[in-house]
């Protein structure tokens, strides 16, 4: 009888158990169905694809292309910050691949979606929300300030380097002056694009002026050299019209007390105008020399 009824008791407290279990399971997997599509919906994205390389790049890295058939990706430097493309990523967390066996080193490299980047701390941590572009490091990101123009696109996680780190790296300036920053990664989602944040330390020049100038030159040109070529172009225009003016009305005044030497008056009216005209000339070459050298 005692045997039985400890038995019982057993009994109970595994079906208890066992419900508990089963209870704790079903909270687990809601909350996991809940989780798992919002990290698929954060993470991932566009459609990665395959691209050749000189060398083998590391994931996270941010890259240009390179190959003159758009088929090749080399790591992206400051020098051609301006042709950011995407980012490498790796293929064993995409869900599915096509493996091209004849291309060199392939990489596949991602162009819009949210993706793992490497990220340092040179312009400082990192927050969440906050616009990242190509630091110092090739291929790797940084907090966008006010400065840089382009971006990659913004960062969806803090990294502050004191948090799981990949190394650190020692940077030297234009003076010599070094600095140590830490590198790690976040994801990223990709959008390149012009800096919103963009404040610019050039003097304002109307666009009307900045596209002629453009034209001409045939390169950017500094504000310096567009106001410039204004002044000269103004003037000359100015000194033009104040020799042509003077010269019409000295001719019509002598034509009006000596009407018999129109004649002479009016070859000195044509060396008036010539003047003018060379003036012009003389302007025009000087804001052409001025803009395109």
């Amino acid at each position: 009888m005692s045997r039985k009824h400890i038995t019982g008791v057993g009994s109970k407290q595994t079906v208890k158990l066992s419900r508990l279990y089963v209870g704790i399971a079903l909270i687990v997997g809601s909350v996991l169905g809940c989780a798992v599509p919002a990290l698929a919906e954060s993470y991932g994205g566009g459609s990665p694809a395959g691209y050749a390389a000189d060398a083998p790049i590391d994931n996270g890295r941010i890259v240009i292309l390179s190959g003159s058939e758009s088929n090749k990706v080399a790591v992206a430097g400051q020098s051609s910050i301006q042709n950011m493309f995407g980012v490498t990523v790796d293929r064993e967390l995409l869900p599915m691949t096509l493996t091209n066996e004849n291309v060199q080193n392939e990489v596949f490299v991602a162009v819009s979606g949210t993706y793992n980047v490497l990220v340092s701390t040179q312009a400082g941590a990192i927050m969440q929300g906050d616009y990242v572009t190509l630091s110092s490091i090739d291929g790797v990101a940084m907090q966008a300030g006010t400065e840089e123009v382009p971006v990659f696109g913004r960062a969806q996680a803090n990294f502050d380097g004191k948090g799981v780190v990949l190394g650190t790296q020692v940077l030297t300036d234009d003076q010599g002056g070094k600095k140590t920053v830490t590198l790690g990664s976040v994801p990223v989602t990709i959008d390149i694009k012009n800096n919103p944040n963009h404040k610019s330390t050039e003097a304002n020049v109307p666009e009307f002026l900045q596209r002629v100038g453009q034209q001409i030159a045939e390169k950017e040109v500094s504000p310096i050299r567009i106001y410039l070529s204004v002044a000269i172009a103004a003037v000359s225009l100015v000194a033009a019209i104040a020799v042509l003016y003077a010269g019409i009305r000295n001719s019509v005044i002598s034509i009006g007390r000596n009407p018999m030497s129109k004649h002479s008056i009016f070859r000195a009216l044509v060396e008036v105008i010539l003047t003018s005209v060379i003036i012009l000339i003389i302007g025009v070459f000087a804001v052409y020399l001025l803009l395109k050298l």
